[in-house]
């Protein structure tokens, strides 16, 4: 296990290295008002995506070292989806393609995080959690973005769609917490992992409905606040924490 934690926090070292070294050219150019308003990200996206692979890596590192076997195998796909989500994204930051990617990965993410609700007594109580979370995102799908797309009302439907699934991600991370199946740091990552991942999304939305300009900017550098962190702790979840840290 020596072995495994140096090559985790390995990997935890360059995330934040990379996220340093983007992060500063991103917000220098924000600043100085130097970026790029048609494509801001037409740069530091070279150094984005090795944070997306590093903690997919992170996921299919975990070999025997996760705290159940199923849970491994669940969350190694989800990390898969969402690095081929991004690759599509890097391409065509406008493809309906990689939403799909996203939308399968919080599908699985869903059926992992709410793993062992079924032989919890208080899942009637925690399903009425459920509307509000809904019920926020679609206030934000349509006083706020439904304005902005309404002249290309497919995508908007499609990122509907996808706001039903991230907020039932949301919901089966927070009740992480009580149905006890993962230990209460895993819960913890859990929760705090799909948080980001959910405010990063709404990031993205200003980013897509934007027109451009240095709000459009703000909406794309502001994401991977939310994404970065969404993706190593998500991924660090996996792991059996006391073999980790002991």
């Amino acid at each position: 296990m020596k072995r495994k934690r140096i090559a985790v926090f390995t990997l935890l070292g360059l995330i934040l290295f990379l996220c340093g070294v983007f992060s500063g050219h991103d917000w220098t150019l924000y600043f100085m008002r130097g970026a790029d308003l048609g494509n801001p990200e037409i740069y530091s996206r070279f150094m984005k995506f090795p944070v997306t692979f590093t903690c997919m890596v992170l996921t299919w590192m975990i070999l025997g070292d996760g705290f159940h076997r199923r849970d491994t195998q669940k969350l190694r796909i989800a990390y898969s989806l969402i690095v081929l989500g991004d690759i599509v994204f890097f391409f065509n930051v406008h493809s309906v393609i990689g939403v799909y990617c996203f939308a399968l990965a919080h599908l699985l993410l869903i059926y992992r995080n709410a793993a062992g609700i079924r032989g919890y007594g208080g899942r009637w109580r925690l399903l009425a959690l459920l509307p509000a979370i809904l019920g926020a995102s679609m206030a934000i799908m349509f006083l706020v973005f439904y304005p902005m797309l309404r002249g290309n009302l497919p995508y908007f439907y499609t990122l509907l769609g996808y706001a039903v699934i991230i907020s039932g991600s949301l919901w089966a991370a927070l009740a992480a917490f009580r149905i006890g199946f993962f230990p209460r740091g895993n819960a913890v990552l859990v929760a705090i992992g799909v948080a980001c991942f959910f405010l990063s999304d709404v990031c993205v939305g200003f980013y897509r409905s934007l027109p451009p300009g240095y709000e459009r900017v703000f909406a794309t550098y502001i994401t991977w606040v939310f994404y970065a962190p969404a993706l190593a702790l998500t991924a660090l979840s996996g792991y059996d924490l006391k073999k980790l840290f002991g």
